[in-house]
């Protein structure tokens, strides 16, 4: 029933959809960062990717340094992530009361300049003209179907949907900072929280697609000391010729966005 109903309702939203096609090829060859939530942004002067566009996602807005970066590009791509109640997409099944809504709205209406991008389920919680919606597709008839999103489904997972969107939008190469997953060894955590982290294995970590996106875009990966499983690799020091510096989270967002953050169950921030 929700499949048959997704199909009638599709073509009525398909115009909010299509705005998004403003978007292709306006950066054609030029080269941009996407800019994770990774626990290794600790150890980065986020100041040293400020000289290429930047697409980013999740907290980084709570960060001390955000405005430091070049960002024309968010990612909020969480179904039904701005309503006052926030519930699970996957057994078991609960509603939770989304404390973390407003601040992540703060972050929207306070940066008018910035792309946003968010799932289309959000549409009736807020809506803004620095927001496109995206849903399960990028619906431009001047798509071929060789096209990425014809061949994998590229929005599960920021990474995806980040890399899908420099690629519809013509840049030549991306190059991933705080996408921990893509290093070998890995760390697991955020930046905003708590700790070093823990090197825990990511085998296979999006292989499928990357080796797909690789044939539209060039992709780089930025590591503390380590390499990269299926991308190519460089470390912070060798790219920015900086020596990492480790700062703790109370000391990159304030306590305010600290608490904020700590109601969520699945962070551990203090």
């Amino acid at each position: 029933m929700i499949k048959a109903l997704k199909k009638i309702i599709l073509p009525f939203v398909k115009p909010e959809l299509q705005k998004v096609n403003k978007l292709r090829n306006l950066h054609n060859g030029e080269s941009c960062y996407l800019i994770g939530n990774g626990i290794t942004l600790k150890w980065f002067d986020l100041e040293a990717f400020s000289d290429k566009i930047s697409i980013s996602c999740g907290s980084l807005p709570f960060h001390n340094d955000f405005h430091k970066l070049n960002v024309k590009y968010m990612s909020y791509i969480e179904p039904w992530f701005f309503y006052p109640k926030s519930w699970s997409i996957r057994n078991p099944f609960k509603i939770t009361r989304n404390v973390r809504q407003n601040a992540f709205i703060n972050a929207i209406q306070d940066n008018p300049d910035i792309t946003f991008f968010l799932n289309l389920s959000n549409y009736f919680a807020l809506n803004s003209k620095n927001i496109k919606f995206l849903y399960k597709e990028i619906y431009d008839k001047n798509l071929n179907q060789n096209f990425i999103s014809k061949r994998i489904n590229s929005f599960h997972g920021a990474i995806r949907t980040m890399i899908l969107m420099a690629i519809y939008m013509g840049f030549k190469e991306c190059i991933l900072v705080g996408f921990d997953y893509t290093h070998l060894p890995s760390r697991n955590l955020h930046f905003y929280e708590k700790g070093e982290g823990q090197f825990i294995p990511q085998p296979n970590y999006n292989e499928d697609f990357f080796t797909i996106a690789k044939e539209f875009i060039n992709i780089k990966t930025i590591t503390l000391d380590g390499k990269s499983e299926y991308l190519e690799a460089i470390t912070y020091e060798d790219y920015t010729g900086k020596k990492p510096f480790f700062r703790e989270n109370k000391d990159l967002l304030k306590v305010d966005y600290l608490e904020m953050l700590a109601t969520w169950k699945g962070y551990s921030i203090y």
